[in-house]
């Protein structure tokens, strides 16, 4: 059993560990820039394998973060929300027990609506990067296998093969979004959330469409026009 000054603790520490990652981020995206400029796909390869690590590290220490939030779960609610079977259930769980602080959205239509909308966003965004980590985390970083490890699964291997920093540089803005909508849920359950929402979901549907022609070839492109700006 936890207090609640442990859970703040806990959230504390999560939130350094936080700020952290956030510093690596950008200081590896400056390494991967600095190698594509310099043509080297080869240390583009090896740092957007380690980059898109550094996703899942950052996204798994936020969920924590959030779920210690101070006055938010109680202690059974985390207990349960990390006792579930993945990471994955785990988000899900822990999305709709926070929007029952809400209200009941199998009888509320915008509720219902919104939690399909945050479940896309979970779905899209922790889970299908949460497969490729766990191949590259147990070195499939060429070719992926099936999960019995019996043949090549080409549908992974392509997956993997089309990581690059545009891609996973959208993955971690669409995240802070996320993470910004369920901490309202959490704080602010009859207030916040109901105001933040549709604000903060604005937000991230205008950047998924302005990110919509962002690719790795464009930032090449700028950061080489970029470089011979600075000379």
């Amino acid at each position: 059993m936890m207090t609640k000054e442990e859970i703040k603790e806990i959230h504390l520490i999560q939130s350094r560990n936080v700020r952290h990652l956030k510093k690596v981020k950008k200081n590896m995206t400056m390494d991967i820039n600095r190698y594509l400029i310099k043509n080297d796909n080869f240390q583009v390869a090896i740092k957007t394998k380690l980059y898109s690590l550094l996703y899942s590290a950052l996204s798994e220490v936020q969920f924590s973060q959030i779920i210690h939030t101070p006055f938010g779960f109680e202690y059974s609610e985390i207990i349960k929300i990390q006792n579930e079977r993945t990471l994955v259930d785990s988000w899900c769980l822990m999305l709709d027990i926070a929007i029952k602080k809400v209200g009941d959205w199998t009888t509320n239509d915008d509720l219902k609506q919104k939690r399909e909308t945050l479940r896309d966003i979970i779905s899209e965004y922790i889970q299908k990067p949460q497969e490729l980590r766990n191949k590259i985390a147990h070195g499939q970083w060429l070719f992926a296998l099936n999960s019995k490890n019996t043949k090549e699964n080409e549908d992974t291997t392509k997956r993997i093969n089309e990581l690059d920093v545009v891609k996973i540089s959208i993955w971690f803005e669409v995240h802070q979004y996320l993470c910004f909508i369920i901490r309202d849920l959490i704080q602010s359950p009859k207030k916040g959330f109901h105001n933040n929402y549709w604000k903060n979901l604005t937000n991230l549907q205008q950047f998924l469409n302005r990110s919509k022609g962002w690719t790795l070839e464009k930032r090449i492109e700028n950061l080489k026009i970029k470089y011979v700006n600075r000379k």
